[in-house]
């Protein structure tokens, strides 16, 4: 997905320092392997393939599946359990990584959640692994000592990548502010200080059995890992498929807007938008954040001169949420932790769940 960016936060002025320097001697210990989970038949990708994480027992599996057929494929087995994990391949499909940190749990826009989440335990760890997706054997690796660990993955030539944010003294700054211009719900924005966190990114490479600093750059709350150029390398990552902004479209036709109107909610703040992918077409109520959209829960699916309620389709506009698409299917899941699917084929819902996480279509 496109991420845009504030006039704001592109007008910061990122220094790098020192480059090549490697993690502390902390993260420089041996790494742990676990054994190789039950090897399970491969099988072809369709276009409503995907993969998740499903909790067995107090352990996490990494699954490839077809929910049409019900083909399913154990990449791994993980000593954890499936809260806050995500996921990230290779290009070749021949290496992932499985991360489980406190960042990758459902958080609501406002108010009680449809599906309230318990925050994570005190006995609750960062935790980083490397899967060998071909025999399913897992090592566990070390987080880099500077920052925290946000965005992880690979590159185009199958190396790994941390990025990590660390924080840095508040500061007051001009920052963009919505307001409401008119009972239609169309918003504007004016200016307003309000203190934000200076940021230090730095992305780290995985070689030699530790991690080696390759950038660091100035950064901020809102642009936060965006400042690196390492970033442009990461490739397919959980993390990125789950994000809640969208590409927001301005819905004219006052014959789709009456009736979404009266479905407007008093919060959150926002309006509606149309979502346009390939031969899909939503109207979804969306919340300004900077120059970006997040999508809610508040979702209808749009026909010629009509507007239709998913079926079996459970959320709120309290709800943030991710939209992705690949032919005629549509999967929507929570945000961040891409929990509680739904995926659709037209106005048929075909598969779901209330146990998996990490839920994103498989690349084909």
């Amino acid at each position: 997905m496109k991420i845009l960016r504030s006039a704001l936060l592109a007008a910061f002025l990122f220094v790098p320092l020192t480059s090549g320097l490697a993690a502390g001697p902390e993260d420089a210990g041996p790494a742990r392997t676990e054994p190789a989970a039950p090897a399970t038949p491969d099988f072809p990708t369709t276009e409503a393939t995907v993969s998740l994480l499903e909790p067995v027992g107090e352990q996490c599996e990494w699954v490839r599946l077809d929910p049409l057929s019900a083909k399913r494929r154990v990449l791994a087995r993980l000593d954890a359990g499936c809260q806050g994990g995500s996921t990230a391949l290779s290009r070749d499909g021949k290496k992932g990584l499985v991360r489980f940190w406190r960042g990758a749990v459902s958080m609501p826009i406002f108010g009680r959640p449809t599906f309230p989440e318990p925050f994570p335990s005190n006995k609750f760890r960062d935790r980083l692994f490397l899967v060998d997706l071909t025999t399913g054997a897992v090592e566990e690796l070390p987080l880099p000592s500077e920052g925290e660990l946000i965005e992880y993955g690979f590159d185009q030539g199958g190396r790994m990548l941390g990025l990590s944010l660390e924080s840095g003294p508040v500061i007051e700054q001009q920052r963009p502010r919505a307001v409401e211009l008119d009972g239609a719900g169309r918003q504007s924005t004016i200016g307003g200080k309000r203190p934000a966190a200076s940021m230090t990114a730095h992305a780290f490479a995985f070689l030699g059995g530790r991690w080696l600093r390759m950038e660091s750059k100035s950064s901020s709350d809102g642009l936060g890992t965006a400042a690196l150029e390492h970033r442009k390398e990461l490739g397919e990552r959980s993390i990125r498929a789950l994000d809640p902004r969208f590409e927001a479209h301005e819905i004219e036709d006052d014959v789709v807007l009456d009736p979404l109107y009266e479905l407007s909610p008093e919060q959150p703040e926002g309006q509606w938008f149309e979502f346009k992918s390939g031969v899909h077409r939503l109207a979804v109520w969306g919340t300004p954040f900077g120059s970006d959209v997040l999508a809610t829960g508040l979702i209808r699916q749009l026909e010629p001169e009509k507007v239709n309620a998913l079926p079996s389709y459970p959320y709120r506009p309290n709800d943030m949420m991710s939209l992705r698409t690949r032919g005629p299917y549509l999967l929507i899941t929570l945000a961040d932790s891409g929990a509680h699917p739904r995926m659709y084929k037209g106005r048929k819902l075909v598969w779901s769940s209330e146990t998996a996480r990490a839920v994103t279509l498989w690349p084909k």
